[in-house]
């Protein structure tokens, strides 16, 4: 009797066990979450050469030019939403007033007709107006010794700066005015097979676009080197970490050593979180999922919108017809933007389904 109940006990437990294992809340097979298929329509403007990155604010998008264009070319682009069409250009390259040596980073800022850009090369960032003529920054602010390490910024609802540090033990800092830091949250985690990583080391492999949402009350990382997000809750100070499609920590190898070091990846390694957009209500992570070798043979980067709420939790996957290298989304139009990857790189528009909005 005990030797035939042991069998029937094991295929149990067995059970029990696969029955209780944790649904990933990227496996779209088990966590019942939608999926859609997206078609969008692109839309070419002459004026953009070389577009990488595209924001939004109130009636506009704004298009930001590589640094990789002439150098009397305008930086920043303004493009109404309703219709499409162009609107201005902002940006003049340079260092003096008013000028910028590049538009790397956009802030959306605490005004209704203004925007700011960050300069990395130079340390700065600059204040744009939205409706004037001039392609002129109408104020700038350089980044005090204390915040010389900073390279990506962002103005908070408080009027401080949120900043992601080339070399610090943690993963955002912030900061007042005057360069005094007042706050800083989370800690790098060490990379088990690599515990000889500093600080510099493991933010390069943490590295991606951090980004905020116009109330400015949460920022979110998205990580280009591995499959992570990571969302800020500004007013609880409470850090939320995502971690998928992919859990395995990517291989890299360190080259040099001590102040020399550098983190190097494979060219056959494939990307995560290449750009993400932070709407009202929902993460918007745009994922890629493919080589540098990839990227390069194919000509398409990513296709892939994964939508999640302010808590991690997964809402939707998106998939494009169109690669795309960046994104914006404006859910009260209920359309996502992005630039596309082909030859004569545009804009794509893509309608959001309309029962996620309502959700």
């Amino acid at each position: 009797m005990e030797k035939a109940f042991l069998p029937i006990f094991l295929l149990f437990l067995f059970s029990s066990c696969n029955f209780d294992k944790p649904t990933s809340v990227f496996d779209f097979e088990r966590n019942g979450k939608p999926s859609f298929e997206l078609k969008g329509q692109k839309i070419y403007f002459p004026e953009i050469l070389n577009p990488w990155k595209i924001d939004q604010k109130g009636e506009f998008l704004i298009v930001q030019e590589s640094y990789r264009i002439p150098s009397d070319k305008p930086l920043i682009h303004i493009v109404s939403k309703e219709p499409l069409s162009y609107y201005s250009s902002k940006g003049i390259s340079g260092e003096g007033p008013g000028q910028i040596s590049d538009s790397d980073i956009f802030d959306p800022g605490l005004s209704d007709s203004t925007f700011w850009i960050n300069a990395v090369m130079i340390k700065k960032m600059a204040q744009f107006n939205l409706y004037d003529t001039s392609r002129l920054s109408i104020m700038e602010y350089r980044q005090p010794e204390n915040m010389i390490l900073a390279y990506t910024m962002y103005l908070t609802n408080k009027g401080t700066f949120m900043c992601m540090m080339a070399d610090s033990p943690n993963k955002l800092t912030e900061f007042d005015f005057d360069g005094n830091q007042v706050a800083a949250f989370g800690k790098w985690e060490q990379i088990p097979e690599q515990p000889e990583m500093d600080n510099f080391l493991l933010m390069t492999y943490n590295k991606g676009r951090l980004k905020t949402n116009a109330e400015k009350n949460v920022f979110v990382k998205a990580s280009i080197y591995r499959d992570r997000l990571e969302i800020l809750d500004y007013e609880t100070k409470k850090i939320t970490i995502v971690d998928g499609p992919r859990l395995e920590l990517p291989p890299a190898n360190i080259s040099g050593s001590g102040s020399n070091s550098a983190l190097v990846f494979s060219t056959d390694q494939k990307y995560g979180f290449w750009d993400l957009a932070v709407g009202q209500k929902f993460i918007f992570g745009l994922y890629s999922g493919k080589s540098q070798d990839e990227i390069q043979k194919l000509g398409k980067n990513s296709e892939t919108i994964y939508v999640l709420t302010f808590n991690g939790e997964m809402h939707a996957k998106l998939d494009l017809n169109q690669s795309v290298s960046g994104i914006t989304v404006d859910e009260s139009l209920g359309k996502i933007y992005g630039i596309t990857t082909d030859e004569e790189p545009g804009i794509a528009v893509f309608d959001i389904p309309k029962e996620l909005l309502k959700k």
